[in-house]
């Protein structure tokens, strides 16, 4: 006779144990827009159009190989601990409420008997049957775009999940005075009349108001209010989506996916998703979710703005579309651009190229060069910024908070920098950096080599009184002479300033989702580890804190009798260090600033050889000059492009 209180036992213990433990399942998301029955792949000017058929061979391809699309109630199930997520899972997502997606998708849809999601932008679908609405950048036809009936319709079929994709902020804006735009739900307003930019205060209104307009604009058609939050472009920042979370948009989307498995049900507030696009067949679909194999390679190309001003507006916009040719037909993976401005070349910033309240603005460029870099060229940008070299407008406040040796003066010919252990300089620095981060959309953050205190360094008041609450002397020469105060000393200083920039990068991060780090690090770390003392650099430090260590392998810069072997030597340390060949991007020298003239293009490649050659995976150069075509364009791309083949040349 069967135990039924065991049986209600155990089933009870095995509903705990699912509810209690296996609530966090990874899943895929794919991003669809508009179906259509012919489409020319990369020849459509709209490369997200997919064909009917191509749809209706991923759909069967997904079902063939076992996936399963899932719905946004099977995802927060899953994450209660209700019922678990099936093998492999996928959502399927359909961004812009096009009217393929009733006429095309919806019957697919059905037929397979798969869920999904569809993203509506509330001005297209609320405009009058014989209305243009502006579409991006151009005006198209009401007719586009799915009607209420529609929706209703695909609402009661309990197969569509309808989404917010904002009422009206997929579109440009004006960004700059430059008359560049950027996207309305992440970019500052730029006012050409009043020549100021939106407050933040006032921007984030506009973003709440536009997403309240838009989710009761969805409840008046289906009922309903919407739960799920498909940010347009893929563009989002850490404010605006808390904004979405208080108007009860708790699931968010963008499109910064890469297949397999990159979401988890444990959190929400960002999914992300990977963009179908230039109309792949099913064989396309089968290698998205192989995945590339190949291990990614960074090739960098290290910029300064300075070379890009001029004083004719005429002459800097030409130079800017000239910078953005050369860097689009070398297609390096990322370029480091400098955000600063420094004529004279001591690496310390004279003013900025963005809008701020701290420094001189040189012209508000940066921003405009770093979306171009990044939509025209394909790159990623990090923002290249000095972590403590900042020339005040206030030269009484530069003076009282400068680092200082041990003689209590500053070091001829070196970076003028503000002590990182003044909590008013680390405060200022940091409000620098969250007005890059407010007025420019950039991948990632490149911390200058002016990251450093010397061994008679810091002697300034700030520093001392940092000293004695650490049990160490206020005075530099008594640590010195205490071995075991010199090693603390030492640590203490390494430590102050990688704790600085990783208060910058939590400083910029709410603003710059998905940001990457980097830091200039000098080859002597590498080469002489007992450097620490006069660099406070660690090379492990460095591996363990940022997603790259930007190191300096200059030969020429260094001093070395032979260049070759120098670098070989260097290439044997990284790739015996942990993390060091996943992490470390060697810079090379385009000059040679000992002799002021050109590094040989020969021999710049000669370089890299060696540097491929010996088990290198990262690597780029410092400095371009676009204007001298130096390096040769047609020289250095095969070197320093990313793509596999072939190389373009325009």
């Amino acid at each position: 006779m069967p135990n039924f209180k065991s049986i209600l036992l155990s089933s009870a213990l095995i509903l705990f144990s699912f509810s209690a433990f296996a609530v966090d399942f990874t899943f895929d998301s794919l991003c669809y827009h508009d179906i259509k029955d012919q489409v020319d792949g990369n020849l459509e000017q709209d490369t997200t159009l997919l064909s009917t058929a191509h749809l209706a061979g991923h759909f069967s391809w997904l079902k063939s190989h076992g996936y399963h699309p899932i719905s946004i109630d099977d995802l927060l199930l899953a994450q209660q601990g209700v019922k678990p997520l099936p093998p492999k899972p996928v959502l399927l997502t359909f961004d812009d409420g096009y009217e393929s997606f009733y006429t095309h998708v919806f019957p697919l849809l059905k037929l397979f008997n798969y869920p999904a999601v569809s993203a509506i932008e509330g001005s297209w679908i609320d405009a009058d049957p014989d209305q243009l609405v502006t579409y991006g950048d151009e005006k198209v036809s009401r007719d586009k775009f799915l009607t209420k009936n529609q929706i209703k319709e695909m609402e009661v079929s309990g197969l569509v999940e309808f989404a917010s994709h904002t009422y009206n902020l997929h579109h440009g804006i004006l960004a700059n005075p430059f008359g560049s735009t950027a996207p309305a739900a992440v970019t500052l307003a730029y006012d050409p009349v009043t020549k100021r930019y939106e407050s933040y205060e006032d921007y984030k209104e506009r973003v709440r108001l536009d997403l309240i307009k838009n989710s009761d604009y969805i409840q008046s058609i289906t009922g309903k209010r919407p739960r799920v939050m498909v940010w347009p472009y893929g563009a989002y920042n850490e404010e605006i989506v808390n904004i979405a979370k208080g108007l009860g948009l708790n699931i968010n989307f963008n499109l910064e996916g890469s297949l397999s498995k990159n979401n988890s049900t444990k959190d929400f507030s960002m999914i992300n998703r990977y963009l179908i696009e230039a109309n792949p067949s099913e064989i396309g679909l089968n290698t998205f979710f192989k995945g590339i194999n190949e291990t990614f390679k960074q090739r960098i190309i290290h910029v300064d703005l300075d070379y890009v001003y001029d004083t004719d507006p005429i002459q800097m916009s030409h130079n800017i579309d000239l910078l953005i040719e050369r860097i689009k037909s070398l297609a390096p993976s990322a370029v480091y651009l400098q955000a600063f401005s420094d004529p004279d070349g001591d690496g310390t910033a004279d003013g900025v190229y963005f809008e701020n309240n701290e420094l001189p603005v040189k012209a508000d460029i940066f921003g405009r060069v770093a979306r171009q870099l990044n939509t025209r060229a394909n790159v990623d940008v990090f923002a290249w910024m000095p972590v403590l070299s900042f020339e005040l407008n206030d030269k009484s406040k530069q003076s009282e908070l400068r680092v200082q040796n041990l003689d209590g003066k500053v070091v001829e010919h070196d970076y003028r920098k503000l002590s990182p252990f003044s909590n008013e300089a680390r405060s200022i620095i940091k409000n620098i950096y969250v007005d890059l981060a407010k007025h420019a959309r950039f991948q990632g953050i490149l911390f200058q080599d002016d990251a450093t205190l010397s061994d008679i360094e810091d002697n300034s008041e700030f520093a001392k009184n940092i000293y004695k609450e650490n049990g160490l002397p206020d005075d530099i020469k008594s640590i010195k002479n205490d071995p075991e105060f010199n090693k603390k000393w030492i640590a203490l200083k390494r430590d102050t300033l990688t704790n600085f920039t990783l208060e910058l990068t939590d400083a910029v991060k709410p603003f710059q989702p998905g940001l990457k780090t980097a830091r200039n690090l000098y080859a002597n770390t590498i080469i002489n580890p007992q450097s620490e003392e006069w660099l406070s650099q660690n090379y492990e430090d460095f591996l363990r804190h940022y997603d790259y260590c930007a190191l300096m392998a200059m030969p020429f810069m260094e001093g070395a009798k032979n260049p070759d072997q120098w670098l070989k030597d260097i290439a044997l340390k990284v790739k015996s260090t942990p993390l060091g060949i996943e992490k470390t991007v060697f810079e090379l020298q385009a000059i040679d600033w000992k002799k002021n003239k050109d590094v040989q293009d020969s021999e710049l490649i000669k370089e890299m050889h060696i540097l491929k050659n010996n088990g290198i995976r990262h690597f780029g150069y410092y400095p371009d000059d676009f204007v001298q075509n130096h390096p040769d364009i047609e020289e250095i791309r095969p070197e320093i492009s990313s793509r596999y083949f072939p190389y373009l040349s325009k």
